[in-house]
């Protein structure tokens, strides 16, 4: 089999293993190899928060560990890609190895966005991306502490939840005006944080950004930009993510706010894809689980030639922490809308409509008609149909 018969895939998350799972639907005899520079399997990424508390503290594996070896996949872990050559078609990692490509997808996800303030680099200070910070986090967590959070987003506040079970004091400093603000409008914000203001052992802070983070060899608290302190032994960062491109970049590919795509996941480099967080697919980077599998997918189909691509669209996301549910997709913002409120039930729903057809919304407490809500946003429902799905 010659090189050109091969797809190289970069990266081990949900665009590189949906693409992996595609390909090998599509073509039995496809040399197909997933290079990744974590140290363990494909897991799922978002259940990195939920391992603190799971049993064992482990995320949560893609697939059995045979799957690779059953389904002919090669797995190839601890592998750091670090230059690609478009010319020869040659993958290089950082032990100096190389690897030729017939087809490349490039998949390597996102990173935590760390805000360069003094102190950021003491021990303590960490975010939470991967199994190796999750296994730095862990030890950390052996002892109580006294934590502060960076950031009050969706991510954020489901990891807060889960210290909390973990029996840790939480502050969570958020420099927007309110929670949730990219989820929710500013009276979303207020009613959730109500419900929220007396949990035990968690104290939330709006409106202000931390200014550094205190301590000579080790955290030992933090001052904020409107002067206040709070001691802490541990600070993590949730302040949201940047795409992965370098790699793209360094090889001459476009990148924005991610590695450029056209809507079949192709780069300028016709033996070139990229799909997942590392993507921007025409002018939208995602950064959600969902479209990174459907990314990942739509590029193997490309590259077996017979995809329709990926389709944009608006994708929800969901939080679940402090015994409250939370749905949001779309816009959620405008004076062009309709609201359920229940303070009794704890229960708050707001849809929000632009030229008479749903743009967005979200649901607070209730989210059992989300799926409603997903259909009427990508549907374009009108008020009537919306009434009918019963949002209104």
């Amino acid at each position: 089999m010659s090189n050109q018969d091969n797809v190289v895939i970069i990266g081990s998350g949900a665009a590189a293993v949906s693409a992996a799972k595609a390909l090998r639907a599509g073509d039995a005899a496809l040399q197909i190899d997933i290079y990744s520079d974590e140290q363990v399997a494909p897991y799922f990424r978002p259940s990195l928060t939920l391992a603190l508390t799971s049993n064992p503290p482990e995320p949560r594996p893609m697939n059995k560990p045979e799957f690779y070896v059953n389904a002919n996949i090669g797995l190839h872990l601890g592998m750091l890609a670090v230059k690609i050559d478009r010319e020869a078609q040659l993958v290089v990692f950082s032990d100096d190895s190389k690897v030729a490509y017939g087809r490349l997808l490039i998949a390597v996800g996102a990173h935590c966005y760390i805000p360069q303030i003094p102190g950021i680099g003491l021990p303590e200070a960490m975010s939470l991306r991967n199994h190796k910070d999750l296994r730095r986090l862990q030890g950390f967590l052996e002892i109580p502490r006294n934590i502060l959070v960076i950031g009050a987003g969706m991510l954020g506040l489901e990891l807060a939840a889960k210290l909390l079970e973990l029996n840790h004091r939480v502050t969570m400093v958020e420099c927007a005006p309110g929670l949730l603000h990219k989820q929710l409008s500013a009276t979303g914000g207020d009613f959730y944080e109500e419900l929220i203001k007396d949990v035990v052992n968690m104290k939330i802070v709006t409106g202000s950004a931390v200014k550094e983070i205190c301590g000579s060899d080790h955290v030992e608290g933090v001052n904020l930009a409107d002067g206040r302190h709070f001691e802490c032994d541990l600070v993590i960062i949730s302040t949201g993510v940047i795409s992965n491109a370098d790699l793209a970049k360094q090889c001459g590919l476009e990148s924005r706010h991610g590695i450029v795509v056209d809507h079949l996941l192709r780069t300028v480099d016709p033996a070139i894809f990229a799909a997942g967080d590392c993507a921007e697919v025409e002018c939208r980077n995602f950064g959600l689980w969902e479209p990174a599998l459907a990314q990942g997918k739509a590029a193997a189909g490309t590259i077996l030639g017979e995809s329709d691509g990926f389709q944009c669209k608006s994708y929800g996301a969901f939080l679940n922490a402090f015994g409250t549910k939370v749905y949001s997709i779309g816009q959620v913002d405008g004076d062009d809308y309709s609201e359920v409120r229940d303070d009794e039930k704890k229960d708050f729903r707001k849809i929000f409509f632009g030229g008479g057809n749903v743009i967005g919304g979200f649901m607070i407490g209730d989210t059992s008609k989300m799926l409603q809500l997903s259909h009427a946003v990508n549907e374009q429902y009108n008020k009537t149909q919306a009434a009918e799905a019963g949002l209104l």
